[in-house]
């Protein structure tokens, strides 16, 4: 699928790679500073607790390449805006470009990954429909089947779908 939300959802994958190689090569100080510091960096900044931003500036602030993959994932975030495929292209382009200069080859390749799939991606530009609620839908559906470890009647468990979607 190539939505906003699988698309960012990949990302958020370098984003963890990128943190994990820099906390093998840190030192013990860098370290304690880059743990449990996951989720600041896979959060919006409006999504985080007034507490966790400061952890979060000092971790951009001390680590150039963290920061390069944090300040990009924002603007990863704004390409959804553009609505025409120009617009669109030039965007991805320019995204695609300043991850390359980057140097991070998990970035290089995640650029590569956008511009393999540029077709899919202009069709969500042009029709911005989400698969979420459908796939929420089916997690629904699997937890019930899970619950009730398997259903005999058939009609009942079309019933029970029924009242949980509701």
């Amino acid at each position: 699928m190539y939505d906003k939300f699988h698309v960012i959802a990949n990302y958020s994958k370098v984003i963890d790679k990128v943190r994990n190689q820099e906390f093998k090569k840190a030192s013990l100080e860098d370290k304690a500073l880059l743990k449990g510091t996951k989720y600041l960096l896979l959060s919006n900044q409006e999504n985080l607790k007034e507490e966790q931003k400061p952890k979060l500036e000092e971790l951009l602030s001390a680590n150039k390449t963290i920061n390069t993959v944090y300040a990009l994932k924002e603007q990863l975030q704004a390409l959804w805006g553009n609505y025409t495929v120009p617009s669109f292209n030039k965007a991805i382009d320019q995204w695609c470009s300043l991850a390359r200069e980057s140097g991070i080859s998990h970035l290089a390749k995640f650029a590569d990954s956008l511009e393999a799939h540029r077709p899919g991606l202009w069709h969500y530009c042009l029709y911005p429909i989400s698969t979420a609620k459908l796939e929420a839908n089916n997690v629904t559906i699997g937890l019930i089947r899970k619950r009730a470890r398997g259903f005999r009647d058939t009609e009942y468990f079309m019933l029970k779908i029924r009242q949980a979607l509701s």
